[in-house]
């Protein structure tokens, strides 16, 4: 499993109060360096896939790994994955700042720390300037440029 960023093993995914699985043993594999693209009609399970990977929805059956390591168990935050949705998931309450630097907080990181990452990032993804804007003074694209950096100031191994 050394070469692969991420394994799937039959994993099968039920949402409470549904009748059927959304996911039925599926098993995929992502070598690093690797681009894939999930391809599919609305409600065949695209997103699904996606959360049971970051840990936000459990899964019924089935392993996940990352980088070789068994996460099936972890929640979101151990699982060292950055991840930016259709719909950004911003925090509509947060300054862009905020957003950013959510992931540090929670991970207890210190202030320099945060505020060092949160700087260079919203440099890279050219937002500087815009700090103490909120998410709804920001176009569709911004926004989308805060949920990357946010996902990546974790230091996301995928």
């Amino acid at each position: 499993m050394s070469g692969h960023a991420i394994q799937i093993d039959d994993i099968w995914v039920k949402y409470p109060g549904r009748s059927g699985h959304v996911l039925k043993g599926i098993s995929l594999s992502v070598e690093r360096g690797e681009v894939l693209g999930l391809l599919g009609p609305s409600g065949s399970g695209k997103s699904t896939l996606l959360k049971a990977i970051a840990g936000i929805i459990p899964i019924e059956k089935g392993k996940i790994f990352i980088e070789g390591r068994d996460v099936t168990d972890l929640p979101p935050n151990k699982r060292k994955l950055g991840v930016v949705f259709q719909s950004f998931a911003l925090f509509p309450h947060m300054k862009v700042w905020e957003n950013v630097a959510y992931g540090l907080k929670v991970r207890r990181a210190s202030k320099e720390k945060i505020l060092g990452k949160v700087k260079e990032l919203l440099e890279l993804v050219g937002l500087s300037g815009m700090e103490d804007r909120y998410p709804s003074q920001l176009s569709g694209g911004q926004q989308q440029r805060v949920a990357l950096a946010r996902a990546l100031a974790i230091d996301p191994r995928v």
